[in-house]
């Protein structure tokens, strides 16, 4: 509620400061600048007005136009052309300033006029050319019938003049009506404000010297303490610099004094000769301040940028580096040496953070994020480092650079072996059979399915095993004995394994091999022996007694590719045969895609027989 009530308060001592000025500025510039009883030779009421309205709400404007138009008539009454003549004129500066600051807000709600380019020429278009252009229609209109003349030199004349008064006052009465004019930071200080005086006076002294002399031609004297303005009080002192400057200059030609009233022309081509000159300041400075503003906003991100990068840098447990368009190393932070175990880095090429046979692919991540700058390229690699095995993700990201300027690369790298041994651990978990530890079914077919493709150049064996009346024990013992021998027929296969055996769990009492020998013979013997070894394997159940299991295998040998589902079949055929035969046998598929023959016997008698 307090701030409610100060935000009012301060909103109307804004408005009676505001309205004081355009009374007092009004007065002036009608009583002293209205060379042969017409138009005063600058208008500055358009932009005090419109820059108050444009930081007002809009559901004031109505009360604070209404209000400066009394002002305006009784300026125009006392010191113009009479009260006839003030409300219709003051009737056409009201509707050209409020149609400037209806402009200024929709065409630029942002309101950084003065922040970017984009909004400074909105500026100077709807200040100083579509506002008084058009007021100048009906404006010149009335002022042609009240002193006579062409309208149409007045209309310029009007133009010339309202346009000149905005673009010299609104830049600061803009800066003002906001509460924050640029430039104010080096008035906090008694140093500042001696340094703006003598700046002020500065302007003044140079353009006396440049408008109250005509030995030399000096018109362009006023430019330097313009610049200087410019640089070390930013918009508020480029602004004040030129409204200085127009003043001494107005005031010569008053006087009567000066390289403007010595021109052989009449008194309002003279008038008309320095509005452009003071035009052509204003663009001169205001611009150059606007460049500064901007170059200050982005000096100011870049340092606050440079303060986060660096804080998150400094506590950071990634490696944060720049660098140069070689690949070498021209920053690094404080986690780059513990990453890399090195103690210095600089000048050293990103290869450093990974193995040495690594190198061929850091330099191709490089070149592919220099191929497209902007798209960040992941590189995720294991390096050893004492005796243990590290997993290392660096980001690399290209910088393009100028026409003089090389590009270069930002990069990041960190230790990412905790979510890739977690990633490799969920990888195996997918493919590995909980129960007994072995591959599961999926593990199987990825083995499976790349050997298919290439069995017509290198044969292997796929087997099928299948424990004999595995239902049975689940039913008499119970379910936790019937995973007790699934778990010891698992350990079994897990002592057959090598890189030419592969086992696998495909689901209930059944299991996999795929065997890379080159000659089914040896598979076959690896199928008799694991069938001896369940066979002999003997289980406690439940009460302390023994029994044991058997298990029926069918074999194929696999010279020709083709789909898992057909090898699977072939190798089913001969288990249901081992099955049909009495179990407890291994039988080889026969068929155009398997060996003829088969395994078969008791404890004591086992032997191949090849099948004719």
């Amino acid at each position: 509620m307090a701030g409610a009530k100060r935000s009012v308060e301060e909103s109307g001592l804004r408005t009676f400061g505001f309205a004081l000025a355009f009374f007092a500025v009004t007065s002036l510039t009608i009583y002293s600048t209205r060379f042969s009883g017409g138009l005063a030779l600058v208008w500055f009421g358009t932009a005090i007005l419109a820059a108050l309205l444009v930081n007002v709400p809009p559901r004031a404007w109505p009360r604070t136009v209404i209000f400066f138009a009394s002002l305006s008539i009784c300026a125009t009454t006392l010191f113009g052309f009479g009260p006839h003549a003030a409300i219709p004129l003051a009737l056409v500066n009201m509707c050209e300033a409020t149609l400037i600051a209806a402009l200024l807000v929709r065409l630029r709600p942002e309101r950084d006029y003065f922040e970017n380019w984009s909004g400074f020429v909105k500026l100077i278009l709807i200040g100083g050319i579509v506002g008084p252009a058009l007021a100048s229609l009906p404006g010149g209109g009335l002022v042609a019938a009240e002193v006579g003349g062409a309208w149409r030199y007045h209309s310029v004349e009007w133009f010339a003049g309202h346009g000149l008064g905005t673009l010299l006052a609104l830049p600061l009465a803009l800066l003002l009506a906001r509460g924050r004019p640029g430039g104010l930071m080096r008035l906090r200080t008694p140093r500042g404000w001696w340094e703006f005086a003598g700046l002020s006076l500065a302007c003044v002294g140079v353009a006396f010297l440049a408008f109250y002399q005509t030995t030399y031609p000096a018109l362009f004297l006023p430019i330097l303490p313009l610049m200087v303005a410019c640089f070390r009080f930013g918009r508020i002192g480029a602004s004040v610099a030129v409204l200085l400057t127009a003043l001494v200059a107005s005031a010569s030609l008053i006087a009567d004094a000066g390289p403007f009233a010595a021109l052989p022309v009449a008194l309002a081509e003279k008038a008309l000769f320095l509005q452009f000159y003071l035009v052509v300041v204003l663009l001169a400075s205001l611009p150059v301040a606007t460049a500064l503003k901007h170059r200050e906003i982005l000096h100011a991100n870049i340092l606050h940028r440079e303060a986060l990068q660096r804080m998150i840098s400094d506590h950071s447990d990634d490696a944060l580096l720049s660098l140069d368009e070689a690949g070498r190393i021209r920053f690094a932070s404080p986690a780059s040496m513990r990453l890399s175990g090195a103690d210095d880095l600089e000048g050293l090429h990103l290869s450093i953070f990974f193995d040495d046979a690594d190198a061929s692919l850091i330099a191709d991540a490089l070149a592919q994020a220099r191929a497209a700058p902007g798209v960040t390229k992941v590189v995720e690699r294991p390096v050893a480092k004492g005796g243990e095995t590290v997993w290392l993700e660096a980001k690399v990201r290209a910088v393009e650079g100028g026409q003089t300027v090389p590009g270069s690369y930002v990069i990041t790298v960190r230790d990412v072996t905790v979510r890739k041994e977690e990633e490799l651990q969920a990888m195996r978990d997918a493919c590995t059979d909980p129960l007994t530890g072995l591959p599961n079914r999926r593990a199987f077919l990825k083995e499976l399915e790349p050997a298919l493709a290439g069995a017509d150049e290198r044969p292997f064996s796929l087997a099928i095993i299948d424990l004999d009346h595995f239902k049975t024990v689940n039913d008499r013992y119970g379910h936790d004995v019937g995973d007790l021998v699934l778990k010891h027929v698992a350990r079994i296969m897990k002592r057959l394994s090598n890189d030419e055996c592969f086992f696998a769990r495909l689901g209930g009492e059944e299991f996999g091999m795929i065997g890379r020998h080159e000659a089914i013979t040896a598979s076959a013997e690896v199928c008799e022996r694991l069938r001896e070894a369940i066979n002999e394997n003997q289980i406690r159940d439940a009460d302390g007694g023994m029994f044991g299991v058997s298990a029926s295998i069918g074999l194929a040998h696999l010279r020709e590719p083709c789909s898992a589902t057909l090898a699977l079949q072939t190798a089913d055929s001969p288990l249901y045969s081992a099955k049909a035969a009495g179990r407890n046998r291994v039988h080889v598929a026969q068929g155009p895609l398997g060996w003829k023959y088969r395994a078969e016997g008791t404890r004591d008698r086992h032997r191949l027989l090849q099948c004719v």
